[in-house]
């Protein structure tokens, strides 16, 4: 072959590496962005669905209270003995629901009743009128039915607020139960994926309630700029012209100031791309943020809307394992094409080739390797994480014969709150690690088990239905997790549990949405109950 044959047919080479390389990533891209889809709307769902139980739990422990106070109003009707009533179980309300509850109080035969200890001559003489007041005008319009006002952040004590509210069938009465939604924060930071994710959880008039940056709590999302730079200079002015005050009244102005100016700049840089994703929710956007590259997704609730934005590099590097190996094995065999076309001319370069060839394919695939296995385990406790467990029970029950069964046990640990607060997070740590060793000791090697998040694990029994083999696993869980904390000195919780029957067809969704119905019915008496959905 002449000089000028082997430079057109190398030509031809290079058109061919360009045309298949631009085809080939046209096809990476397409199925890493369903996947990115996929990721996030699951993700959103999943948020919404651990959210809507929280705010559940808020309107079950109001629905407990509304019992009592309805009792106590037929056998004592008078509005003074009802209202000593009230400061009587104020200190058992906050023993019961602990940092949630923040104040009892009603609207009774004309009167306001409430639990704390402030003297009326302060309400009366600010002109307070119960009747005027959101909750009440709530509660009427809710006719009935438990409403939630809408939440505000308080900066005196830096928590996000919101009140309970009821009209009683007397269509006057109105109980009340002021919350403090700590319990949603919690939530989303324990709820993060990806890394440098930042998930936010906002009612439909924007107020932030969660939000994996503290200092976001109670912005306005649908303020436009001009309104959040006016609470910014609110904020401002009212620091500089603080003077002479008490510390703790001065720290209270510094935190308010903080955090109108971490949402205004937040809101300076995101307020256009968050119009994209308030024009077409439900779907995966990409964003630019600080010149910074991310993938948007909004999913709008009934009452209350959830906001992921993930950078593109985390993205990438949770995803590796759909563009990396797909993009290694094309280049691989390009390369020995080029290799083939150009053999007469470089049998010399072309051996070198494979050899470099040879050691960047292997150091591609240990990098490859542990990438998936970072991707997959929990860092805290070495198991499966959320997105690898989803994965793995979704393929368990794609394989699964037509007859054959397996059972999703979600699990919850009862009075774990208890131990951060006494103990710290370091030892509740430990706590969460001991739970994850006694539930790894007690499961089969064709079984699955996963941290969720915080203190929520899940099980996968492969080929049963028999809930007695996985209340047993749960209560040796139980029985093990107790002697072995008090061997250790540990303190010790219980681990309450709800479990549903697989079969093949079914989704992970579906099945985590039943058992956890199962776990809040088992999760009433907080000491290591156990309920199965019934079999279909």
């Amino acid at each position: 072959m002449n000089t000028v044959e082997w430079c057109k047919k190398r030509r031809w080479g290079v058109v061919i590496f360009l045309i298949v390389n631009i085809l080939a990533v046209t096809v990476i891209c397409k199925r890493e962005s369903q996947y990115v889809a996929k990721s996030l709307s699951e993700h959103a769902n999943h948020s919404q669905a651990q959210a809507e139980e929280v705010m559940e739990n808020y309107s079950h422990s109001f629905q407990l209270f509304s019992q009592l106070l309805s009792r106590e109003i037929q056998n004592n009707p008078n509005p003074n003995d009802i209202w000593n009533y009230l400061k009587g179980i104020d200190s058992k309300m906050k023993d019961i629901e602990g940092d949630t509850f923040d104040g009892l109080y009603m609207y009774y035969k004309g009167r306001y009743l409430y639990s704390w200890d402030t003297p009326y001559s302060e309400y009366e003489s600010t002109g307070y009128k119960a009747t005027e007041r959101p909750w009440y005008k709530d509660a009427v319009s809710g006719k009935g039915k438990v409403v939630f006002t809408p939440p505000y952040m308080s900066y005196a004590n830096h928590y996000i607020l919101s009140t309970i509210s009821q009209l009683q069938p007397d269509q006057k009465t109105v109980f009340a139960y002021d919350i403090k939604m700590g319990d949603i924060q919690d939530l989303v930071s324990s709820l993060k994926e990806y890394d440098s994710e930042q998930l936010m959880i906002f009612d439909n008039k924007g107020t932030v309630i969660g939000s994996s940056n503290a200092d976001y709590l109670g912005g306005d999302l649908y303020a436009d700029l001009d309104e959040t730079k006016a609470v910014y200079q609110k904020a401002l002015k009212a620091f500089k012209d603080a003077g002479d005050m008490k510390e703790e009244e001065r720290s209270k102005l510094k935190d308010q100031l903080d955090s109108a100016s971490a949402f205004y700049t937040f809101q300076k840089d995101f307020d256009k791309e968050f119009s994209k994703l308030k024009g077409q929710t439900s779907k995966v956007h990409t964003l630019k943020i600080k010149n910074k590259s991310y993938y948007g997704y909004l999913l709008k609730g009934k009452d209350y809307n959830f906001m992921i934005l993930v950078p593109v590099s985390s993205m990438l590097k949770s995803t590796v394992q759909i563009w990396l190996l797909p993009l290694l094995a094309l280049e691989l065999l390009l390369i020995y094409i080029l290799g083939r076309i150009s053999k007469g001319q470089k049998n010399r370069e072309l051996h070198a080739a494979y050899v470099d060839l040879g050691q960047t394919q292997k150091r591609l695939e240990i990098a490859l390797s542990a990438a998936q296995k970072a991707a997959a385990i929990d860092d805290l406790t070495g198991m499966m994480n959320f997105k690898s467990f989803r994965k793995g029970v979704t393929d368990l029950i794609e394989e699964m014969d037509p007859d054959e069964r397996g059972i999703l046990i979600m699990i919850d640990g009862d009075r774990f709150k208890s131990v951060n607060d006494n103990y710290g997070h370091s030892v509740g740590d430990e706590v969460i690690k001991l739970s994850a060793q006694m539930i790894i000791g007690r499961i089969r090697t064709i079984d699955l088990a996963s941290r969720l998040h915080g203190d929520e694990f899940a099980i996968f029994v492969s080929r049963t239905e028999d809930y007695s083999v996985a209340k047993k696993i749960m209560d040796d869980i139980n029985v093990s997790l107790a002697k072995e904390a008090a061997r250790r000195n540990m303190p010790s919780i219980t681990m309450s549990a709800g479990a549903v029957v697989a079969k093949h067809g079914d989704t992970y969704v579906n099945l985590a949405k039943a058992a956890d119905e199962a776990l809040y019915e088992a999760k009433v008496t907080h000491n290591g109950g156990f309920a199965g959905v019934p079999k279909r």
